[in-house]
């Protein structure tokens, strides 16, 4: 729809509302602060829309199209309660505080642009959508920044009448991103938007985030998850990207011969399946590991011709190799990854550009450089007057890709400075694809070293090392109706991630079926429940002769003894094989 029809039906659908608030504001409404308002309005409902109804993604680069062209309905649950196709007024039904968790390339931030989108369309409140990332600079409190945005966008009106019309429910905030907010920040943020949670309690308020235990401990949020997509969707997705029209059909045709089903933990995330579009008819395997599936899109980008332009290869300026324009990128993407940057003006991405070429010692121009991303290799694209990966995960495959190459000291300090982003990103993981051997030996084995040490475990672990552990590992305990959940002493990852992720290496523990956990979650509310159905423990004051932390630990689960057990085991497992690594070594 026309900009200017929607934000004229908006204007009209709340012309009373808006004068009263306009009355509260200023004292009086005469015709000038009525021009104002309008005006304010036109041009911020305007701007913004034209702006969020428009992107490039990883397909679509040269220009920015409208979102539904390529727009996929993604699904969203919580619990038992799911919203197939999400709109505005079907999630507001259900809560009008909501989280949106999914793994990277899984839609989120695509669908916050939707609901923004529908919002708007629904003429009830005004939508501001917020990319959190914009905040790791740290100069601007939330409140302050949603203030700075409506301004951006041309709601050119004094702040009281924004601080009254929040007050009276009239905006509704889509905040994009939680987890691309610098870790040092997030416990602020979380302070600032429960803050604004209960000061406004009348607007609407979304977040996006990759999966997080934060937002289990936050009361009045409803936590839904992205579905994966079906077969069907998958399909319709595959049908509206540009590309060629016969690889399309042929791999649509895969999809439905069985590839999506043997495939389906790969193909039913948005942007795998896409990368995947990309390379296929090059790669008769799916790979199994989703490093692999980064490098292989690389190489498409890199050296294949465009199949959206009849056989057209985009020539390159810098003139670099596939291996050194890929060192290049691997180490800008490793200094804006530190710097928590997604988006960048032009002129800090030539400088990061330029360090990057100065520490390899190469010869290109930096602005060839830049160009070559953006328009050859298409790892970056342009947003607006900014500059942003194609996809962050991108940017985090190539920072594991150049640890995984790094001098021994630099590895050893740049892991031990990044494991603790693993709730958030996955450049531990992809690295523990990439080299396994060194993440085993620098990571897990030394962290596993010293927790097993300072709990007190020998050779068996028993229930007091175990209570030892959840309070070093956890603030808090939960049951309720639902499920049995923790959350963290801060923001970061911490020895808990370690610990899954040796057990799932050595494969030591045996998780049982879901009938146990429905049984045995049913067993402990019967048995400690309380009158509201929720029990919280804090780990700081349990003990191993706390009636539900004993009963806790002597079940089945991540949270048992048996399972620290089995960490136990892979911690035993990984030092042999590290220590035989050394002997063969010096064998040499």
């Amino acid at each position: 729809m026309d900009e200017g029809k929607i934000a004229a039906e908006f204007i009209s659908s709340n012309l009373d509302k808006i004068w009263q608030l306009g009355k509260r504001a200023f004292g009086s409404i005469d015709e000038t602060v009525q021009i104002k308002l309008k005006t304010a309005y036109s041009e911020y409902l305007q701007n913004t829309r034209e702006k969020y109804s428009k992107s490039k993604s990883f397909f679509i680069r040269n220009q920015a199209v409208d979102l539904y062209d390529y727009y996929i309905p993604t699904g969203i649950y919580s619990g038992t309660q799911s919203i197939p196709i999400p709109k505005f007024n079907s999630c507001l039904d259900y809560s009008n505080r909501i989280v949106i968790t999914g793994t990277g390339g899984s839609g989120k931030s695509v669908l916050m642009r939707h609901l923004f989108l529908d919002c708007m369309s629904q003429k009830k409140y005004v939508p501001i959508l917020i990319e959190l990332r914009d905040l790791n600079s740290g100069k601007s409190s939330l409140e302050d920044y949603i203030v700075e945005t409506l301004d951006l966008y041309g709601f050119d009106v004094s702040g009281s009448y924004v601080e009254k019309a929040k007050k009276e429910g009239h905006f509704c905030f889509f905040l994009d991103g939680y987890d691309e907010v610098d870790h040092s920040l997030r416990k602020n943020l979380i302070k600032q938007i429960l803050k604004s949670s209960e000061k406004f309690k009348n607007c609407p308020i979304f977040i996006s985030s990759r999966p997080d235990d934060v937002f289990n401990g936050i009361e009045r949020f409803s936590v839904f998850r992205m579905q994966p997509l079906d077969l069907e969707s998958a399909s319709n997705l595959i049908s509206k990207l540009p590309f060629d029209q016969e690889i399309k059909y042929k791999f649509i045709g895969a999809l439905s011969d069985g590839l999506f089903e043997k495939h389906e933990s790969f193909l039913s995330n948005p942007l795998l399946l896409s990368i995947m579009l990309l390379t296929y008819g090059e790669n008769a395997e799916i790979p199994s590991k989703l490093s692999i599936f980064y490098n292989q899109a690389y190489e498409a980008l890199f050296q294949r011709h465009d199949a959206n332009k009849g056989g057209y290869s985009r020539s390159r300026k810098s003139e670099l190799d596939i291996q050194d324009f890929s060192r290049v990128f691997s180490l800008f993407a490793l200094q804006t990854y530190d710097r928590r940057i997604f988006k960048m003006p032009r002129v800090d991405c030539l400088q990061f550009i330029e360090k990057a070429k100065a520490s390899l010692k190469k010869e290109f121009k930096s602005d060839d450089y830049l160009s070559d991303l953006l328009s050859a290799a298409c790892l970056l694209i342009e947003d607006g007057l900014e500059i942003a990966f194609s996809h962050r995960s991108f940017q985090e495959y190539f920072v594991a890709l150049h640890i995984s190459c790094a001098s021994p000291e630099i590895q050893e300090r740049l892991i031990n400075r990044y494991w603790k982003n693993m709730t958030s990103d996955n450049v531990i993981n992809l690295l523990l694809e990439i080299n396994p051997d060194l993440v085993e030996r620098v990571l897990i084995t030394p962290k596993l070293k010293d927790l097993f040490s300072e709990i007190g475990v020998r050779d068996k672990v028993g229930i007091t090392h175990a209570v030892k552990y959840m309070q070093r590992a956890y603030e808090s305990i939960t049951l309720d109706e639902e499920k049995i959940y923790a959350t963290y002493p801060g923001t970061e990852a911490n020895i808990c991630a370690i610990i899954h992720m040796a057990v799932y290496i050595c494969e030591t523990y045996s998780f049982p079926e879901d009938d146990y956990f429905e049984d045995n979650h049913r067993w402990l509310l019967e048995r400690h429940g309380s009158k509201d159905g929720e029990i919280k423990l804090k780990t700081e004051s349990v003990t191993y002769k706390t009636p539900l932390m004993a009963d806790i630990l002597n079940s089945r689960g991540a949270f048992s003894i048996g399972y620290l057990q089995a960490a136990y085991d892979a911690y035993k497992i990984l030092k042999r094989k590290n220590e035989s690594a050394i002997d063969s070594l010096g064998k040499v």
